[in-house]
């Protein structure tokens, strides 16, 4: 099933009035979004799910981003974008100003027909674009593609201790916290780390005629 991006690109404003350029992720952004990612602190970096210091894992996501859209997925129920790119199993959307990265979040489908009705989500933001509203907003624009594109759910876990506050963004929007892995998580120093599961019924979602 095809991901449906025709709202991007679109500018969304922070609390306190700045404006950021919310769009796809593109050919030609390895560069600017692996530095986002080595700015981020290495503390923090050493949680997530990937390494996201290596160029060869930046490029691949790159690649899945601008896979074209097969023939067979393109439905009257789902047609195909005019980009002609919404094949691939990540939706990936970047915050950016003046050609730095601020802010990457993600949808990943799960694999295989059983679970393809759900979709993983990641974010991280730049440490001086926190408590600016900007990562509420992206998670926000994830949850619209999520819904436009038929799926049932999206799913989404966090370190409780280390990325308290993309845990706090997604409770705030209604995210369900499913349960606690305690100990899920070890830190370099052998510290066990609870890692919190949450999902968002896209049942719940809003809709357009919410506003």
């Amino acid at each position: 099933m095809p991901w449906p991006d025709a709202a991007y690109p679109k500018t969304i404003a922070l609390r306190d009035g700045a404006e950021v350029l919310v769009r796809r992720l593109a050919a030609g952004d390895e560069d600017a979004l692996l530095a986002f990612f080595q700015a981020i602190p290495e503390a923090e970096r050493f949680f997530l799910k990937d390494d996201v210091t290596s160029p060869d894992l930046i490029g691949g996501w790159v690649r899945d981003a601008e896979r074209p859209d097969p023939e067979p997925s393109r439905t009257a129920l789902a047609p195909a974008s005019p980009s002609g790119r919404t094949g691939g199993r990540a939706f990936s959307l970047i915050a950016v100003d003046d050609g730095r990265v601020l802010a990457e979040a993600a949808l990943v489908r799960r694999r295989g027909a059983a679970r393809g009705h759900l979709a993983d989500l990641r974010v991280v933001v730049a440490q001086d674009y926190r408590h600016r509203g900007l990562g509420t907003a992206i998670l926000s624009e994830l949850l619209d593609v999520a819904r436009d594109s038929g799926l049932n759910g999206v799913l989404f876990e966090a370190v409780g201790d280390v990325q308290a506050q993309a845990l706090a963004a997604a409770e705030s929007l209604g995210f369900i916290r499913l349960g606690l892995v305690h100990g899920g998580a070890i830190d370099p120093d052998g510290r066990l780390h609870d890692v919190v599961m949450l999902v968002m019924p896209l049942r719940r979602w809003r809709s357009s005629a919410d506003f």
